[in-house]
């Protein structure tokens, strides 16, 4: 008798330790779902779980808090952290799990047009994309040049300090699990100093003109160029042709300030007027 007793007091023992188990939450993770599936631990007989949520963004769906396998719906991006907890007949364990949401939408690094900028200015306006959002990020980096962007992590920062000839950056970004590696794309922001355009046979006639009344720019007789640029005040190409130029007409542009680059033997010649006003 008193040997059956004790093996009785052994059996709740180890019912026992069995329902005083700790609460698990699962492993935090990372995601480039709207959907996930909670991995908390089984509930004991008799024993009450619920899903919480710590932390993180507001728009968050728990299709059954009361469920260790419960599925949330992410309406948002960021990093959540949620709660198991387990209520064993009065005695309360708990977890928290750790879910880094990225956006599966995010569009791949876009570092924008190449630009080109006439000197004394040294600065210029960068373009890419995308904006990341977080927990998604993307820096500026250098890979020629020593200037300075003033937010490395703004796509359309300001960067100062450029250097004549090809100041060349990359716009890194990485969205966690929805790309297998970082994304990565180039720009050149191409300085130039306007100097006094050469003349040709001694002569005192410039070049490039820019006749108003006809919005052209005409090519003095005789010379040849090998390629005509008109590029915006950000230094965009917006009209470009090759061969044996002799002008260009510039119907269809709006007025602004533009630049006028030949290629003459290799060589760029710029010249900067002023359409309409």
């Amino acid at each position: 008798m008193h040997r059956l007793l004790i093996a009785f007091l052994l059996t709740l023992g180890v019912a026992n330790i069995v329902r005083a188990q700790v609460a698990d939450a699962g492993p935090d993770t990372s995601l480039c779902v709207t959907s996930y599936t909670m991995q908390g631990s089984p509930l004991p007989p008799g024993a009450i779980g619920t899903w919480s949520m710590v932390s993180g963004c507001n728009n968050v769906s728990i299709t059954n808090a009361g469920s260790p396998t419960t599925n949330v719906n992410f309406f948002c991006t960021g990093v959540c952290v949620f709660m198991w907890t387990v209520n064993d007949n009065g005695s309360f364990t708990s977890d928290q799990v750790v879910i880094t949401v990225y956006d599966p939408n995010m569009s791949v690094a876009n570092a924008g047009m190449d630009q080109t900028i006439v000197g004394p200015q040294t600065w210029a306006q960068l373009s890419g994309s995308p904006a990341p959002m977080w927990p998604a990020t993307c820096q500026w980096n250098w890979v020629q040049g020593s200037g300075v962007v003033v937010d490395p992590n703004d796509p359309n920062s300001i960067v100062t300090g450029l250097i004549v000839g090809d100041n060349i950056l990359t716009w890194n970004c990485e969205n966690g699990p929805c790309w297998s590696s970082p994304t990565v794309d180039t720009v050149v922001i191409q300085m130039m100093m306007i100097t006094s355009l050469d003349n040709v046979n001694q002569q005192d006639a410039p070049m490039l003109t820019f006749d108003p009344r006809v919005r052209q720019v005409l090519i003095q007789q005789g010379i040849h160029v090998d390629a005509l640029d008109i590029l915006d005040i950000h230094g965009r190409v917006v009209m470009t042709r090759s061969g044996n130029v002799r002008s260009m007409g510039l119907n269809g542009l709006p007025d602004g300030i533009y630049l006028a680059r030949a290629i003459v033997n290799g060589r760029r010649q710029v010249m900067r007027f002023v359409l309409g006003y």
